[in-house]
């Protein structure tokens, strides 16, 4: 579903523009793939997640530098809990788990920094990560980087935590649909067993 053209939208330099853009081209993208993510996400049956498409409710004058749909198990936020998005900067399509600020109190109380550290070394050497979900800009899921990021995130109060993978936007993933939506599921799946302990933690702290 997603192509190359979708970019575009960030071309356009006005708020109204690149508004009606989104909702035109690109939400109506995120609510026809939302549904299979779900049902993706949403097993075992303990979980149960739903979409949230960003409405930029909070810009009055520039316009969104990002959009995304966001999946969580609260059906009416997801901020305050350790979530999944797929979105777009205008520079790349991203697959990510996020830890907000919102939601990071909460998990380190009910996670260890070392328990962290351990399920974010599952990572795959092909994954990103980043202390800070609104810049584009990521690492390379290293040991070494993993390890700056769980000391980051464990120091700094306003410090979030990031993962996934991201395509960027010449990459030739976008003229294959098939191939790109197969790439998104799976970034998901590699995700779900860092975010099954969190969550699991979480609940039992509650």
């Amino acid at each position: 579903m997603f192509t190359q053209s979708d970019f575009e939208i960030f071309n356009e330099p006005t708020l109204a523009g690149r508004m009606h853009l989104i909702k035109m081209m690109i939400d109506p993208k995120f609510d026809a793939i939302a549904p299979t993510i779900i049902d993706q996400l949403s097993t075992p049956p303990a979980h149960q997640f739903y979409a949230h498409v960003a409405k930029h409710l909070r810009r009055f004058k520039n316009p969104p530098v990002d959009t995304w749909v966001a999946f969580s198990e609260n059906a009416r936020s997801y901020k305050a809990l350790p979530h999944f998005e797929l979105g777009f900067w205008p520079d790349r399509l991203f697959i990510y788990f996020d830890i907000l600020d919102e939601s990071k109190a909460a998990v380190q109380a009910a996670v260890s920094p070392v328990e962290l550290k351990k399920l974010y070394q599952q990572l795959p050497a092909d994954f990103v990560i980043s202390n800070n979900h609104g810049v584009p800009q990521t690492g390379p899921a290293t040991p070494a980087n993993i390890e700056a990021a769980m000391i980051k995130f464990d120091k700094y109060k306003h410090s979030e935590l990031v993962a996934g993978r991201a395509v960027m936007a010449d990459d030739e993933l976008f003229a294959t649909p098939k191939a790109l939506n197969a790439y998104i599921f799976a970034t998901f799946e590699k995700l779900m067993p860092i975010y099954q302990p969190i969550m699991a933690a979480w609940l039992n702290e509650d």
